[in-house]
Formats: C-alpha cells, structure tokens, sequence
C-alpha cells in the first residue's frame, strides 16, 4: 500500500510542472481584451471632452488636441501591470511623437507626490501628465466618461476627435499606429528653414560627410533614412533623430552568398551603424538659414532624407 501511495504521490509531482506551463500558456495567449475591456467605448464613439490638471495645475482639455491623433493611457504607479508597461509607452512615444501623435497619461494615483516621483523621478514619461488625484472607481470622473473597469487601458483617438480603438493590450496599440499612414510633422512657418545650395547642397554634404564601417563597404548596404531635427533661431541643428528606415539591402556577392540569418544579423548591425551616422552628420551640419515668423527667425523642425550606400 505505501508502494502504492509513493507512486501516486510521485507522479502528482512529476505532472505538476507540466501543468502549471499548461496554465500559463492558457494565461499568456487569452484575449485580455474580451475579459477586461468589453465595457470600453466602441470604435466610432465621439471621445468625450474632459479639462485635467498636470502637476503644476495647467489644465488639459482633449479638444486642444484636435486635428492629430491622441493616445490616452490610463494607469497608475500604484498598479504592477501598469508599470511593467511603462518601457513599451515610452517607446511608442519615442516611435511615434515626430509623426505628430500625442500621449496623454491619466493617472488614478491619489498623493500628488507620489504620482510626480513616479512619472518624472523614476520612469521619465516626457508625456502630458494629468490626473484628478481621486480615488479610483470611488470619487474619479473620467473613469466613469471612458468607461475604465481596468488599469492599464489605453484609447487611440483620431484628428476628428472620434475613438479608433480601446484596448488594454498595448501590443494591439502599437499593431493600430503602426498600421496608420503617417508622415513625420514639421514646424508651419511663414518661412521654410533653408540650407545654402539646397536640396544639392544636402546630398553632396552627406554623400562626402560619410564614414562606411567594415561591414557595410564588404556587403553594400544600401539604406535610406529620414532624420527629424530642430533649426534653431541662429541656424544651428538640434535635436536629430531618426523616423524612417527603409530599402534596407545588401548587393555584394559576399552578401548574396550568405545564409538568410547572417544576412539579416548584417542588415541590422549597418541600420544601427547608420543610424548613428545619420544623427551625428545632421547634427553637424552647417548653418542653415533660419526659419522666420512675422519676419523674425524662429526655431522650427524639418526633415532631410540620407542616402546610405556602400
């Protein structure tokens, strides 16, 4: 009989791992969505006004907001799964804030200070920050005007102030703004920034300005990238970044000649390479003439579009 209950008792045990994965599986691949969001406003819906606070009382109405998309990310520092995706929202705002998409957090935390160390101190969210510092579900507002059940839940809303999507996945956020046709924003100015030579001008100075890596000059990488950058009053540039990658290929028969993962370990180890290149050209640049307003110059952003080839 012991015989018996031992080999029970071992076999429950061996099983146990397996079904926990089992579980967890289940638990990694159930739509969160249809358990927790199917009290959110539907697609279609007029997003309803609301005048927030940031931190230092300035109010925020989404109707100032009108004419660009907007991404409403509801949370708070209290709540564990909210900040686990705090890495993933501050990339999204770093993938898409030069395409002229703008993120507002709203935050359920109830000590104003606790909300201040968490956003700014801790995690950085460069983000308009707002809140009602209410209790959740009990005394807030805006849960009750979005129809919140949930935290972390993230509307899309788009240039004509109506709901695209509700989502507390920010995977499925990320899948919609991706999936938009957007173009990088620049500054709307009296007068356009200019750079001495133009469009000329920019070619020659990045095809000459170029460092070629190793790599890229045995593989020929080819790549074209378009680079957001501010012009300030006195013509200097600021600020760089790249929005665009595109037409990323190899040409060489060393290239041609390698297997698909190598090949594609090499495109990515250029694109990082040149992206590099890319800032640090753009930030170099010569003086540009400055953009003006009311005949004064003025700080404006603009693009250039770089072409990498080896």
């Amino acid at each position: 009989m012991k015989r018996i209950l031992l080999a029970i008792v071992s076999a429950f045990l061996m099983s146990a791992p397996m079904a926990f994965a089992q579980t967890t599986n289940v638990e990694q691949t159930t739509d969160l969505d249809a358990k927790y969001a199917t009290n959110m406003l539907k697609t279609g819906t007029r997003a309803p006004e609301f005048n927030l606070k940031t931190y230092d009382a300035k109010d925020i109405k989404l109707s100032q907001y009108r004419g660009s998309y907007v991404v409403l990310d509801f949370w708070a520092s209290w709540c564990p799964d909210c900040r686990r995706d705090i890495p993933a929202m501050k990339a999204l705002y770093e993938q898409f804030r030069d395409y002229g998409v703008q993120f507002i957090g709203i935050s359920f935390d109830t000590d104003r200070e606790v909300w201040a160390q968490t956003y700014w101190g801790k995690y950085q969210m460069h983000w308009t920050q707002v809140s009602e510092l209410k209790k959740f579900r009990k005394n807030t507002v805006i849960d009750k005007l979005y129809k919140i059940d949930w935290i972390p839940s993230m509307y899309l809303i788009d240039p004509e102030g109506k709901i695209v999507m509700g989502t507390v996945e920010i995977s499925k956020l990320k899948a919609k703004l991706e999936s938009l046709s957007l173009t990088p924003q620049v500054s709307k100015t009296e007068v356009l920034p200019t750079f001495e030579g133009g469009q000329e001008a920019i070619n020659n100075y990045f095809a000459q300005s170029q460092r070629r890596s190793i790599q890229s000059l045995r593989s020929k990488v080819h790549a074209e990238m378009t680079v957001v950058f501010n012009v300030e009053m006195d013509g200097t540039v600021t600020g760089a970044r790249v929005v665009e990658v595109k037409n990323v290929k190899g040409t060489s028969k060393h290239f041609m000649k390698m297997e698909a993962e190598k090949q594609k370990r090499v495109l990515d180890n250029c694109v990082e390479y040149y992206k590099e290149q890319a800032v640090r050209l753009t930030n170099n640049m010569p003086k540009w003439n400055p953009a003006t307003q009311n005949g004064r110059p003025v700080k404006s952003k603009t693009t250039v579009n770089i072409v990498f080839q080896s």
